[in-house]
């Protein structure tokens, strides 16, 4: 049988291959940590709602809602709200305690996190629509997010 010597940098990478799949199976063995929700009746009494993809987000009166999208205020652009929501969901502030990825002051010209929240206040369907565009130009957006809400 041939022997093959292992080199502590040979051993080092399997110890990180192995970490690494570990983690990936752990993210895949918790489900998924954003989206719409389940449609049933299972959601939960409180919390954020974090939409993801396009189906409808399921909330429930009293439920926040989060939106957070990719921002670069340093090229003109912004997100500005062609729907609400209202009087389905009503603005709200967020949470007292940033994000740990919003603690730090933005370098200049790097993209950010746009974040708005929401709160349910009744029954219903509605709609929350941003389009990504230069305030002052009359060209069509570059980007635009909707996300339809149910709210029992």
């Amino acid at each position: 049988m041939y022997n093959h010597p292992v080199s502590s940098e040979d051993a080092t990478m399997k110890v990180w291959r192995v970490i690494g799949l570990c983690v990936l199976l752990s993210a895949c063995a918790s489900g998924p940590a954003t989206g719409g929700g389940p449609t049933s009746d299972t959601l939960p009494d409180d919390g954020i709602v974090r939409p993801a993809g396009t189906a409808p987000v399921a909330m429930r009166v009293g439920q926040v809602l989060e939106i957070a999208l990719m921002s670069n205020a340093s090229t003109g652009y912004q997100w500005e709200f062609t729907a609400d929501g209202a009087p389905v969901l009503a603005r709200t502030p967020g949470p007292a305690t940033p994000p740990p990825m919003d603690t730090q002051p933005p370098m200049p010209g790097a993209s950010s996190i746009a974040r708005w929240w929401f709160r349910a206040e009744k029954a219903g369907e509605t709609t929350v629509r941003l389009e990504y565009r230069r305030p002052w130009e009359t060209l069509s957006p570059v980007d635009v997010v909707e996300y339809r809400i149910e709210v029992r």
